[in-house]
């Protein structure tokens, strides 16, 4: 369905892409890119087609009495057709591909260990969030081809063969074809951006149900093991980027589930500071993060993240042996019809969207000059 595009305010400068970035980092925060989740999104309101009001024409007749002669109504023009919402594309959904890359200062390549869709209905709320793991094989690029390695190198092949960003223009056609929903938008963060941008909002907090423990993850050089404590672990920028990292205790999966309590911290994070306190976001987001979400965006998306109802998101992890099979532990391929009914059931089309004339949060000082 076509969704009414949205009037954005005039006269955001590049500094309100930042902050556009900075909150699609927020929800990045995880290990990867990007932003965004909704409850009741305050809008901006829907922008109704200009209509010229017609202009009455005076009567040419010198004569003393004049008979006027109306002047014939215009015909109306029909409206030029409303294309996609530049926030919510055409099903309604504001829904954003988040990529961790492990590129990093003595290590070449931009592999993706976190691949992870983030999906938001504004119209009631609801949260999803799915993640592909990296061991993943043989993904399908289109209807007749397969990206037969890990899924993981796909990203950099991709950079390999088209650069970037249309790299990462293509990683959001093909998972988004591949899983079945309509992505977009993208994030993208490295190593450092994720540690740099916990340190920018003052860390995270994160709930665990019962203690992670990885004797073998190496911290530095000379000091191996991590620990993470049931019930809420305050992390910084390092220990949130092991937290996203560790894996040896347990498996991918357990990491891909971290990964996502992670982005949901964030998200609390940056909303429980306030739009005025991202402006110290902005140099860490315009130097670490890549990402292709609408500047002019940016009061609607801090909107859409400050009703996020994370308690009841719905999560997957896309692992074996339920939404996959084949291969070994390390090498497997999506069982891509019930991957996409879980997609079309949690992250289906939007049909009812919110009243419009709702208010829109203005960005901060700093941002509008």
């Amino acid at each position: 369905m076509a969704v009414p595009s949205r009037r954005f305010p005039p006269r955001i400068s590049r500094r309100a892409a930042l902050i556009s970035s900075a909150i699609a980092v927020g929800l990045v925060v995880s290990i990867v890119g990007a932003l965004i989740l909704v409850n009741r999104p305050q809008q901006a309101p829907i922008a109704a087609a200009p209509t010229a009001s017609p202009t009455a024409s005076p009567s040419p007749s010198p004569s003393p009495t004049p008979t006027p002669t109306p002047t014939p109504s215009p015909s109306a023009t029909p409206a030029a057709p409303i294309g996609p919402d530049p926030v919510l594309g055409s099903d309604g959904r504001l829904t954003v591909l988040l990529l961790g890359s492990d590129a990093r200062s003595g290590l070449s390549g931009n592999r993706t260990d976190v691949i992870m869709v983030v999906s938001l209905n504004p119209a009631t709320g609801a949260v999803a969030a799915a993640s592909i793991p990296r061991d993943t094989a043989n993904f399908p690029t289109s209807s007749r081809q397969t990206y037969g390695p890990k899924v993981n190198g796909l990203y950099q092949s991709l950079i390999g063969r088209i650069g970037q960003p249309r790299a990462a223009g293509e990683m959001k056609r093909i998972i988004g074809e591949g899983i079945g929903v309509e992505i977009d938008s993208y994030a993208v963060v490295g190593f450092e951006g994720v540690r740099r941008l916990i340190n920018a909002v003052g860390g995270v907090d994160v709930v665990l149900a019962k203690s992670v423990s990885d004797p073998y993850y190496w911290v530095t050089s000379r000091t191996r093991g991590v620990f993470f404590p049931a019930g809420t672990n305050h992390l910084n920028g390092d220990r949130a980027l092991i937290f996203a990292r560790t894996r040896k205790g347990d498996n991918d999966f357990e990491r891909a589930r971290r990964q996502q309590l992670l982005v949901a911290a964030a998200v609390d994070a940056v909303r429980d500071r306030g739009l005025n306190n991202l402006v110290k976001l902005l140099p860490v987001a315009g130097r670490y993060v890549r990402t292709d979400l609408p500047f002019k965006a940016a009061p609607l998306l801090y909107d859409l993240v400050s009703g996020a109802k994370l308690s009841d998101a719905k999560r997957v992890v896309f692992g074996p042996t339920k939404w996959a099979s084949g291969g070994s532990g390390t090498s497997f391929r999506l069982k891509l019809d019930v991957v996409r009914a879980w997609t079309a059931e949690w992250m289906a089309p939007v049909t009812t969207l919110p009243a419009p004339g709702a208010r829109t949060t203005p960005l901060p000082p700093m941002a509008a000059r």
